[in-house]
């Protein structure tokens, strides 16, 4: 599937069939799993799977999920993270996304799983060979029904409102980006997942440099959405030959803009 459809009609899946996921897919998990953690290469990175779903979902019924309403499902990944590394947080988040787009190739659906203010101790619990702490958890499965949504376009900011020229004081408009070619690629960038639809990432186009921040930071699940919308931006400059990497350098202070990474165009 198309990238520019996949993020229209992107949705979680919240019903899971009952039933283990085959273990052919399984091995796949943890192929794409290994591929992306040699790739970032980051050694307070890593990727827990549990394949024994009903055991989590009831550790962690009533504390984790949206307002505590888990998300039963016969297998988990959680993202583990050691050192408070930032860095590693925003890569570890793009790499579930990948998983997540390779996942619905495989013919399974997943659903992160909410985990601000579950306690260290209950997510391991549930994930006894995590070390670090457990940041993101993605629930995966064969969806009970199809479930397909294409998003209101009412429903996001307008590119103007996320991308800027030079600094964040000048607002891009949709002529700038069309003189550049990226008019296209930031209409359908809005279309990223984010925590609670916030859209808290902001571009500035400088040069030949894209830079990344995030406005008004909250929590670490901020550096979850800027690790989304990364992985997205790679995915749809693809075609239009950008395959620089993201130079990630995670600085959040009291600014209203907090950097979080930056690449060449």
């Amino acid at each position: 599937m198309l990238t520019t459809n996949f993020l229209k009609t992107r949705t979680s899946t919240r019903d899971f069939k009952d039933q283990d996921v085959d273990e052919t897919k399984i091995k796949k998990i943890y192929q794409i799993i290994t591929e992306i953690q040699n790739r970032f290469g980051e050694s307070d990175l890593n990727y827990q799977v549990n394949k024994k779903g009903e055991e989590v979902y009831f550790k962690l019924k009533g504390n984790a999920g949206y307002k505590g309403v888990m998300i039963k499902a016969p297998l988990y990944v959680g993202l583990e993270i050691k050192n408070e590394n930032k860095n590693a947080l925003v890569k570890g988040a793009y790499g579930l996304e990948e998983l997540i787009t390779k996942l619905e190739e495989e013919g399974l659906g997943s659903c992160y799983i909410t985990v601000s203010g579950v306690s260290d101790d209950i997510l391991k619990s549930a994930f006894v060979n995590a070390e670090g702490k457990i940041m993101s958890i993605l629930a995966i499965g064969e969806a009970s029904k199809e479930e397909v949504r294409e998003h209101r376009y009412d429903d996001r900011k307008g590119i103007n409102e996320f991308v800027f020229i030079d600094s964040l004081d000048h607002k891009a408009s949709v002529e700038e980006l069309s003189q550049r070619g990226l008019d296209d690629l930031f209409s359908y960038l809005r279309f990223a997942p984010s925590s609670y639809n916030s859209q808290p990432w902001r571009f500035v186009l400088i040069d030949n440099l894209v830079k990344l921040y995030l406005e008004d930071y909250k929590d670490e699940a901020n550096l979850v959405d800027a690790g989304i919308v990364m992985y997205y931006f790679d995915q749809l400059t693809k075609d239009i030959s950008i395959n620089s990497n993201w130079d990630v350098d995670v600085k959040l202070d009291q600014e209203k803009f907090q950097f979080i990474a930056q690449k060449e165009l």
